[in-house]
């Protein structure tokens, strides 16, 4: 975020993205490890300690680490960095969520980003994932940030096997409350 408000601070306290409590559901292991990227609140990730699993939790936030020690749990680990630093250990997660994050990486870090991402799944491992599309709002303000066509996502999630692949446009707010225009592409895919 661009002022002292980060999306960790706005968001904290809240349960957990519908599209993850689904994924979820659909593990076939509930002790694993899962990679919570872009962890923010720590809403998701204090969901799947919840569910039984050890979760690796990537946000650069300084109010992620401050909300992890409120937890104090030792099957937390939080990862203080861009996930474009992170090496991601390959077949090492159960479950990888990446939900409104992947769309604020530069096109160009989210094609070099999303493979390592799509390796550190495990065999039959979960990818509980969402991108934004061109008909966002954002899309004609913020350069920076990838917005793909519904082809694009398909080809970019091309080995993976498709159990939820929804595309939504609808009117609602941003983190901070703002109104928004939204056309997001959420998926849960196996791989």
């Amino acid at each position: 975020m661009e002022n002292a408000e980060s999306y960790a601070s706005l968001r904290a306290r809240r349960g957990p993205n519908a599209l993850l409590v689904q994924a979820v559901g659909l593990l076939a292991v509930r002790n694993g490890r899962a990679l919570d990227i872009g962890a923010g609140p720590l809403n998701d990730s204090l969901f799947l300690l919840r569910a039984g699993l050890s979760v690796e939790a990537v946000d650069s936030d300084p109010h992620t680490l401050s909300l992890a020690s409120e937890l104090n749990d030792p099957r937390l680990t939080v990862v203080p960095a861009d996930i474009r630093d992170v090496r991601i250990t390959p077949n090492a997660f159960s479950l990888v969520v990446a939900i409104h994050v992947l769309p604020f990486l530069p096109r160009a870090d989210l094609l070099r980003t999303l493979p390592a991402i799509i390796d550190g799944l495990s065999e039959g491992g979960i990818l509980c994932c969402t991108f934004l599309g061109p008909d966002d709002s954002w899309a004609q303000h913020r350069p920076r940030m990838t917005f793909l066509s519904r082809s694009e996502v398909s080809g970019l999630l091309s080995g993976l096997q498709p159990i939820v692949f929804a595309e939504r446009k609808f009117q609602g707010v941003n983190a901070k409350g703002e109104p928004k225009r939204w056309h997001v592409f959420r998926g849960i895919l196996r791989k």
